[in-house]
């Protein structure tokens, strides 16, 4: 092959020889046949091993490279010898009396016009730039991994899980706080859905990731439980994140999972400290009742419970029996008012057949029915003293005759009474038998009224709002935000002259009512907001919300007046708008002279 020793006179780019191409070339060419003998080498390569101007054509490669470098270059050990190019890095090459220097190289078979491989094309180049490119590289990388290591122990450090998932839900990243809360490993969850992993309750129908994506929003605070390992279920709060990609497109989301557990369980144990069978009260009042009901449960001692109307003498009554060994047996209630003399014995003790007409056929009475339970008689206060000398007999006997019949029964049954009424006064009066009375009061209970316990209104606000939230706010429970500062102030001001019963309907009636996902004062019923008891301090009434717009009149009577016509003074109607009971509601317009004006 000629020696070419300079720039090549042509008459066009057609005529350039391949020798004078390989000539210009920078990187190092190198040709040996199978035995190892060089064919040809550039001036590139000769002066890579500091051989410039030197004919190193038939000598044998392992004399001018050397017993380090050949095993790197001899072509019987390179793979071009099977027909394939080969790339290798980091050979060393001698440059006479300097350091060698290090090179990469592309091993190519070199084949005859027949297609037989006859020897190897060897193309240095050197790995200077390469190395500093690789370092350049290493240190950005080192600069990335700090990062990420930064990164993730900000993330390990935060109190709550983190995780990151793309556009299809797959996570991306899984934090050790997320490990420990979920007992699943990072390798674990990595490239799987989070709905895979995580098993929550609502990945199926209202999971929060999918909803900021669909949404374009985020969540905060969505309470959910989470069943990871298809066994504990832990209950938490997810709030979301977006990430974006260079173009600031939502490409993917972070979420933040905080553990509720804790305070769930807090809250329990306060639930539990601070109710019995859902009486809710934690002031000294109410924990002696709960005090009471435990001691008395176990016991078959006559019971009876004082207090104004809804403050709950029912739920007590139903407490004293679940507590009791009769549990199991029947609780029977009756509303003593709300029937006239003879019907309410024949409630009480049946009749036969033909005792009075209408009485086709015998019929048990409510004393029969609680054969081994409890009978509740509310309002017990109302009955007539003839009426009371027959409830004096069960008490002293256990015995009764139906209405009608003259056969003795026998009954065990334990009695609760119930009343509103002052029944010592009404003893005073003559108008209640003093030795019932103290049948009765065996073990007497009095409930206090809500305006004497005002620091359990907090607690039974909450107590409403989870009763009702499944019922009004399905399916997005953890967006209604509870009750705000000011309204739960108006509710500790408020007189509650129904009681705990209005305060259930005020709540339920501002969950209904409010149209941003929390009790505000303007979703509050207009009683509470206008209609302020004599107890209750004296302030302006807040503005109804838009469409809800109603006038304040100077005068109770008026305001109730009003109301009444809106509805037609239908009763029903007419307390569901006020959010008070029927009961209330009569008796304001007892008070205020509005009965007479009724159509």
């Amino acid at each position: 092959m000629p020696k070419v020793t300079g720039p090549m006179p042509v008459k066009s780019a057609l005529e350039l020889s391949p020798a004078w191409i390989l000539h210009h070339i920078q990187d190092g060419i190198l040709a040996l046949d199978l035995d190892g003998r060089i064919l040809y080498t550039n001036e590139a390569l000769l002066e890579m091993v500091g051989r410039l101007g030197e004919d190193l054509r038939g000598r044998l490669g392992h004399e001018v490279f050397g017993p380090e470098t050949w095993p790197h270059i001899d072509p019987n050990r390179l793979a071009p010898l099977s027909g394939r190019a080969e790339l290798h890095f980091n050979v060393e090459l001698p440059c006479g009396t300097g350091n060698p220097r290090s090179y990469c190289f592309l091993a190519c078979p070199l084949q005859d016009a027949e297609g037989k491989t006859v020897g190897v094309l060897e193309n240095f180049r050197g790995m200077d730039k390469l190395r500093d490119m690789i370092l350049q590289l290493e240190e950005v990388n080192r600069a990335i991994q700090n990062e990420k290591d930064k990164s993730e122990r900000v993330m390990d450090s935060i109190a709550d899980g983190i995780l990151t998932v793309d556009r299809e839900r797959r996570i991306r990243s899984f934090s050790s706080k997320l490990e420990q809360l979920t007992g699943i490993r990072a390798e674990q969850a990595l490239g799987r859905t989070c709905m895979e992993v995580l098993r929550g309750t609502k990945c199926d129908t209202d999971c929060p990731l999918l909803w900021s994506f669909d949404h374009g929003q985020i969540v905060e605070r969505c309470q959910e439980i989470l069943s990871p390992t298809g066994g504990r279920q832990i209950p938490v709060s997810i709030t979301t994140a977006f990430l974006h990609d260079q173009g600031e497109e939502p490409a993917g989301l972070i979420g933040v999972i905080h553990d509720r557990s804790e305070l769930e369980q807090l809250r329990h144990q306060l639930h539990e400290r601070h109710s019995h069978r859902n009486i809710i009260g934690r002031g000294r009042a109410m924990q002696e009742i709960f005090q009471i009901i435990e001691t008395v449960g176990d016991t078959d001692a006559t019971v009876l419970i004082s207090g104004e109307s809804g403050t709950g003498k029912e739920m007590v009554a139903k407490a004293i029996h679940h507590r009791s060994s009769r549990r199991d047996r029947p609780f029977v209630m009756l509303n003593c008012a709300s029937l006239n003399d003879n019907l309410l014995e024949s409630e009480l003790f049946g009749h036969v057949r033909g005792a009075y007409t209408g009485a086709i056929s015998d019929k048990p009475g409510r004393f029969e029915l609680a054969s081994g339970g409890t009978i509740f008689l509310d309002e017990i206060g109302d009955t007539t003293p003839a009426l009371q000398s027959k409830l004096l007999r069960v008490l002293q006997e256990k015995a009764f005759e139906r209405v009608g019949d003259t056969r003795t029964r026998k009954v065990d049954v334990r009695i609760v009474a119930a009343t509103h009424r002052d029944l010592l006064a009404l003893v005073a009066e003559g108008r209640f038998r003093e030795d019932l009375y103290y049948r009765l009061a065996v073990v007497p209970i009095r409930l206090p009224p809500l305006r004497e316990r005002r620091e359990d209104i907090p607690l039974l606000v909450e107590h409403f709002i989870d009763k009702y939230r499944p019922k009004y706010f399905a399916g997005r429970e953890d967006r209604f935000e509870g009750v705000s500062n000011r309204a739960l102030a108006l509710l500790m001001e408020y007189g509650w002259p129904g009681n705990v019963r209005e305060l259930e309907h005020a709540i339920e009636y501002a969950m209904i009512s409010t149209t941003t996902n929390r009790i505000e004062r303007a979703f509050l019923p207009a009683a509470l907001r206008v209609l302020q008891p004599k107890d209750a301090s004296t302030r302006p009434a807040e503005s109804e919300p838009a469409g809800r717009a109603a006038s304040a009149p100077a005068g109770e009577a008026e305001i109730l007046r009003r109301a009444l016509e809106r509805n037609r003074w239908n009763a029903t109607l007419t307390a569901q708008e006020l959010g008070i009971s029927r009961t209330t509601l009569w008796r304001r317009m007892k008070k205020l002279d509005l009965l007479k004006a009724a159509p």
